[in-house]
């Protein structure tokens, strides 16, 4: 028998890298060959788990522990999965409910049927998703239909709706506007204010917003420069620079808000740590002398988390729609709005492609695309050369 064929499959604990409290299972079961030309050392196998960054393995965990699951009372293989194993999943994932009441939409589905190929590639294992991917394809057609059409199944959580400057502007008033009737702390109601402007004028995933720290501004008589160093793109953590110039309006200037909220943070005590943080009842900041809110086991602040931010932008979506009628309902909303809100606004002005690409961090052009036909569809419309 060839050595290299006598193979286990058996999970692969890596240890956890620095600042993590457990080992973290790998996102799949790898074969761990007699062979000792197939091993890894621990500290290899450490290095292996810190190549990918720690969303990207927190993803593939949640995903791969519930198809692991599903296998092993199904008495089917997860690794290497068959292609009819892959497609009879899908079809389970069709028929489940999500936390929202609904079943998973169509992309969320495609999400995980990405993480189960990246944990069969990083297993060294061949994922032929090509039934499931019809499976797939015939779901999403499904959701689509209009009603009436042969047994459509409703969608689950759609895209973000974008947010538009006229409608940003709105979610700032309605902020200032509680403020001044005393509902919300001057602190917080600055806080909320630089967060949705600031997400805006950057393009920002949440996740950027959320990992920002003081050192990453720079002032400049042109504006503020901003030094993203990782994100959902960058898995290298190479980093990334954001130019933000000032604006017209001084409620929705990104650089001005930012300066006066590091003037805000200046006046507690604090000139380090995250940009974002939490702020009590009583308009005490995290990493201050009595702090109501939740601080870490280490004493220093945590940042505002990615679901702290959506909160926030539906609290303000909220409170403005009483005065905004354009604004559609709260949950409707989450934080990818004011990034897919700035794409449109730039497309509208004139912005090109490339230059929205390199500005919010787009990899490609794809995304990019998309919304910068929404942006221009009403310029230089094709029937602006037919006398109609």
């Amino acid at each position: 028998m060839n050595p290299q064929d006598a193979t286990s499959a058996v999970p692969v604990v890596l240890p956890a890298p620095a600042g993590e409290r457990a080992p973290i299972r790998s996102p799949a079961p790898a074969l761990v060959p007699a062979d000792p030309d197939h091993q890894l050392s621990e500290d290899a196998a450490a290095l292996v788990a810190r190549g990918l960054a720690a969303n990207t393995r927190a993803a593939y965990e949640r995903h791969w522990a519930p198809f692991e699951r599903w296998c092993h009372l199904r008495g089917r293989t997860p690794l290497p999965a068959t292609a009819a194993t892959l497609a009879e999943y899908v079809h389970h994932l069709t028929r489940t409910t999500t936390q929202y009441g609904g079943p998973p939409s169509a992309s969320t589905i495609n999400h995980v049927l990405g993480c189960l190929q990246a944990a069969h590639k990083h297993a060294g294992q061949v994922c032929d998703v090509r039934l499931a991917r019809l499976a797939l394809r015939a779901y999403r057609r499904d959701a689509n239909a209009p009603d009436g059409d042969i047994a459509p199944r409703r969608r689950g959580r759609r895209r973000s709706a974008p947010i538009a400057v006229a409608q940003l502007r709105s979610l700032v008033h309605a902020i200032l506007t509680a403020v001044a009737e005393g509902t919300v702390h001057p602190v917080k109601g600055q806080r909320d204010q630089l967060a949705l402007v600031l997400g805006f004028a950057m393009a920002a995933r949440s996740a950027e917003v959320a990992a920002l720290n003081i050192a990453d501004l720079a002032f400049s008589d042109r504006g503020l420069t901003i030094t993203v160093r990782s994100s959902k793109t960058d898995q290298d953590a190479a980093g990334a620079t954001v130019r933000i110039k000032y604006g017209r309006r001084l409620e929705t200037c990104p650089v001005r808000l930012t300066q006066a909220w590091i003037d805000t943070l200046a006046a507690h005590g604090i000139s380090s740590g995250p940009l974002l943080r939490g702020v009590d009842a009583r308009g005490r900041l995290a990493g201050t002398p009595h702090y109501a809110g939740r601080t870490p086991p280490d004493g220093r602040p945590a940042p505002m988390t990615n679901t702290a931010l959506n909160d926030l932008l539906r609290t303000a979506v909220r409170r403005a729609r009483t005065a905004d009628p354009d604004l559609a309902d709260p949950e409707d909303y989450s934080w990818h709005g004011l990034r897919a809100g700035f794409a449109t606004a730039a497309a509208e002005g004139g912005a090109a492609p490339s230059a929205i690409a390199d500005h919010g961090r787009w990899k490609g052009l794809l995304m990019v695309m998309h919304y910068w036909r929404g942006g221009t569809a009403w310029n230089n419309h094709a029937l602006d050369k037919i006398d109609l």
